[in-house]
């Protein structure tokens, strides 16, 4: 999910630059809506809450670790931020939201979260325009002097390094205790495979 928000905030608009681009999509993501359902359901569902305590722990820091320093990420970081598109900010915002910092809570192997979880992804999905955000997104890609078109393109060519991120031992245990708690991160990586044309 952070992956995919993390994609739609950086591109929209024929022939204009990233920032001006990125501009063009945030409307359709209606991020204040979704910060505002996600800190809802940490407050008051303890299921979403208990989702919400392993995102904060040491091994949700381990692979998001992992995220930040990849080779790949930073560079193209390094590309948008030139084009006055922090990723860096963004990430840290992200990592606030989900409170990625250690807690002393232990976190239960298995949860019957998914139904609290998918209730709440259900309410983002609702106030998002995901569809349009894509349809713009494709218009951009389409484009060759469009600058999310050409970040587009240089996330598409680090596939390998997004592969090994993916198979990361750290990434690898966060996901399977995602999982366990219901959440379809099969799917999310699917989504991001299909939409670099990675599959």
């Amino acid at each position: 999910m952070k992956f995919l928000i993390l994609l739609a905030l950086f591109g929209a608009a024929f022939g204009q630059n990233l920032r001006a681009e990125v501009d063009q999509l945030l409307p359709f993501l209606n991020m204040d809506q979704v910060r505002s359902i996600y800190q809802r359901y940490v407050q008051t569902d303890a299921q979403v809450g208990e989702i919400w305590s392993f995102l904060q722990s040491a091994e949700t820091d381990a692979a998001w670790r992992v995220l930040i320093t990849t080779p790949e990420l930073q560079e193209i970081s390094a590309w948008t931020e030139v084009r006055g598109v922090s990723i860096r900010d963004y990430l840290n915002t992200i990592a606030a939201m989900l409170g990625l910092t250690p807690i002393t809570r232990s976190v239960t192997a298995k949860s019957p979260a998914s139904r609290s979880w998918n209730a709440m992804m259900d309410e983002i999905r609702a106030a998002t325009n995901l569809d349009g955000a894509a349809a713009l997104a494709a218009t951009f890609i389409a484009n060759p002097s469009s600058e999310f078109g050409e970040l587009y393109r240089m996330i598409q060519a680090r596939q390998a390094g997004f592969t090994r991120l993916i198979a990361h031992p750290d990434v690898t245990r966060f996901s399977a205790q995602l999982r366990a708690f219901g959440v379809d991160v099969d799917q999310i990586i699917a989504r991001v495979q299909a939409f670099f044309g990675w599959n």
